[in-house]
């Protein structure tokens, strides 16, 4: 049984030695501006290039991330990194952006794409998909349960990756907006401040809490079980924490992976030193999530920690070197002089020689048992000389010296072979595709709600080009679907998380709703959009898909979505200059959805369920009061304070405006509706707000 990688993050070059010294396999790093520790240390490209080398020369791979959405007028520098990463001689890029992966496929075919957890890939479906745009390896979410895990990786035929170690998001990855809509610090665009580890009132009232921020990941004790599910790589998270953390938590393990046990207490409590949050939970992985999971940052004394950061920094100090490369020696030895093969098994190997005539002993002539002792000395180095060969003409006085300088000699030559970037096909510079057809500008108008009473009495305003619902609203009132999908064109909106064990409930209704004369439903998952087009309906793919350039819309028309709904992260300008053979939407209005999570935060509240007892809101430290909604699967989504609004005449050339509704009433949805319709910028008693659209993200 192989045993899967262990991938360690460097957020600089003293990561990069920290983790390859403490027993990493592999290593993943950020370049650029497109990676999603953004405020890591990250490398130049000369740092860059010397990290890949020198992992590259000890059997260490190399995993890139290019991990952020990237703007139109950003691929071309996107790619451009991507190809000096690529002739550099990375092993993967981790990449989240569809249009991104799209190009790089073009231009690099023979590179390794693995798909980001910001691509929020958590079903069979999922990994599938991801496999069909070329994808060899898919980051799983944090929240995936084991049975979930063992599944997907069985039957998927692409390989697994997830996280065993660091911090866990409160939000699932890549579907989290909260950082950009308040403070325009995207986390899909790699500047998260990180507000969800700040205090929150509930309902404004009580005592301060941290309801939104969880405690570390910890799946030491179930390292025994990982290495038998057939998961390709186990990753710690840290590019944004020092070098010593990386070096301590890859070594505990290193040890454990390599003797396929669980942690002893002096390993518990070096993770415990090194970081935590209130200790630590496996929560989502053994698919119990509880309260029990938040936690804030735990201080230590610095008296605490230093003699632990010591003993890390000793460990992959400058020039300080494990044994990581097997190496085998031959050594022939006659009266004309010296010849030393050394073979690594991966290169073509080296041949060294010292042609200085060799003297006869005038005592004690050189064994070939002392000759090996030479050579074996490989302190300094990262060989470990696993076989040595020695030919040796008797007689002969062969001095320590001249053995010593043909080995360093040898394995200097090797070192700079195994560092030398792989021979690759070459870089393919492929133009981005035509536009398309620019959309009409007459643009229609598209309703969504939660309830039928909120659509029911909006259209009393007006009849919009569409109407969307959720699937689990309309498929628990057949006849009522029946009747409105009779007056208008009806989509179904798919909750936007589920895994695999939820997929027989969420066939049972999209059946029961096509039979009441829903033809349509959105996908706000990569993982919907195969199970829709199984069922035979047409995909439109909303905001979760992350559409923010125009290779992303191409990429989506090419899986068979025929309607697209654009990043609110986008400003204005951008949107309406994202065309790409797929018709468009935008959201004009509604309470932006900020975060979904696994763990739900309404119960947490009281510790029962209180969904049905009207909204549950969290309050900030500036009073801004922000609504829960309860989800599919006891799940939650965090709506922002205020509701985003445009008038008609502020949407860019789109196809059509999406007015969204959740929390308001009937009677409000009626009212946004016919302010929206007038031409008026529809307002809110609790304020408006135009989102990102103006402002942009950084």
């Amino acid at each position: 049984m192989s045993l899967p990688e262990l991938l360690a993050p460097a957020g600089s070059p003293e990561g990069v030695r920290a983790a390859v010294q403490s027993g990493a396999t592999a290593v993943y790093m950020g370049f650029g501006s497109f990676n999603a520790r953004r405020g890591a240390k990250n490398f130049t490209p000369d740092e860059m290039a010397d990290a890949i080398a020198y992992c590259r020369a000890r059997g260490v791979k190399t995993n890139l991330t290019l991990n952020t959405l990237v703007g139109g007028r950003e691929l071309d520098a996107a790619l451009a990194d991507a190809r000096f990463l690529y002739e550099a001689g990375a092993d993967a890029l981790i990449v989240q952006d569809l249009g991104l992966a799209r190009r790089l496929r073009q231009c690099a075919p023979s590179l390794a794409l693995h798909a980001s957890t910001q691509m929020t890939i958590a079903t069979l479906d999922g990994a599938r998909q991801a496999k069909a745009l070329g994808f060899s390896r898919v980051v799983l979410s944090r929240e995936t349960p084991m049975s979930e895990i063992r599944r997907i990786t069985k039957e998927s035929g692409v390989e697994t990756e997830i996280f065993v170690h660091g911090a866990l998001c409160r939000c699932y990855s890549g579907q989290c907006w909260l950082s950009a809509v308040i403070g325009q610090r995207s986390g899909n665009r790699g500047l998260c401040a990180q507000p969800c580890r700040l205090p929150y009132r509930y309902d404004g009232a009580g005592r301060e809490r941290y309801p939104l921020s969880l405690k570390d990941l910890s799946l030491a004790h179930h390292i025994p079980e990982l290495c038998g599910a057939g998961i390709a790589s186990l990753k710690i998270e840290g590019r944004m924490k020092r070098p010593e953390y990386t070096a301590v938590v890859t070594s505990v393990y290193a040890a454990l992976l390599r003797e396929q046990r669980r942690p002893t207490p002096e390993e518990e409590d070096a993770l415990r030193r090194v970081f935590s949050r209130d200790g630590f939970t496996d929560g989502y992985f053994t698919g119990k999530p509880s309260p029990a999971m938040l936690g804030t940052k735990t201080e230590l004394p610095l008296h605490e920690v230093q003699p632990l950061y010591d003993e890390a920094a000793r460990r992959f100090a400058e020039g300080r070197e494990a044994p990581l490369v097997p190496v085998r020696l031959s050594l022939t030895a006659d009266e004309t002089g010296l010849l030393l093969n050394a073979w690594d098994g991966e290169t073509d190997g080296v041949t060294v020689t010292d042609l200085v005539p060799v003297d006869p002993a005038r005592t004690r002539p050189t064994t070939p048992g002392q000759a090996e002792k030479s050579l074996r000395k490989t302190g300094g180095t990262p060989f470990a000389v696993t076989a040595v060969s020695v030919t040796l003409r008797d007689g002969l006085m062969v001095p320590a010296a001249r053995l010593n300088a043909l080995r360093r000699e040898a394995l200097e030559r090797l070192l700079r072979q195994r560092e030398a970037p792989p021979v690759r096909e070459p870089w393919t510079a492929v133009p981005p595709e035509p536009s398309g057809a620019v959309p009409c500008p007459d643009k229609g108008i598209i309703l969504e709600a939660r309830t039928f009473a909120q659509a029911e009495t909006a259209l009393r305003a007006g009849t919009p080009a569409a109407l969307y619902l959720p699937l689990t609203e309309l498929a628990g009132d057949p006849g009522r679907t029946q009747a409105l999908a009779g007056k208008l064109p009806l989509a179904a909106v798919l909750p936007r998380v589920f895994f695999d064990c939820d997929r027989r409930h969420i066939l049972d209704m999209l059946q029961a709703v096509q039979a009441a004369g829903v033809r349509t439903a959105l996908a706000g998952n990569l993982g919907h959009i195969p199970l829709l087009r199984e069922q035979g309906m047409e995909v439109y793919g909303d905001f979760g898909l992350n559409a923010y350039n125009k290779d992303t819309l191409h990429a989506l028309a090419g899986m068979g979505v025929t309607r697209q709904t654009l990043s609110f992260e986008l400003r204005l300008e951008q949107a309406g200059a994202l065309h790409g053979g797929i018709e468009t939407e935008l959201l004009a209005y509604g309470y932006l959805p900020l975060m979904v999570f696994e763990l739900c935060a309404i119960r947490q509240k009281a510790g029962a369920c209180t969904c049905k007892d009207g909204i549950t809101r969290l309050t900030d430290r500036t009073s801004h009061s922000f609504p829960l909604l309860p989800e599919y699967g006891c799940r939650n989504t965090l709506l922002n304070s205020m509701p985003l609004s445009l008038a008609q005449k502020e949407v860019p050339a789109v196809d059509y405006a999406r007015l969204r509704f959740t929390i308001e009433t009937p009677a409000e949805c009626e009212r946004v509706f016919r302010e929206f319709l007038s031409g008026e910028r529809p307002t809110c008693a609790d304020g408006t707000t135009r989102g990102l659209y103006r402002r942009g993200v950084q």
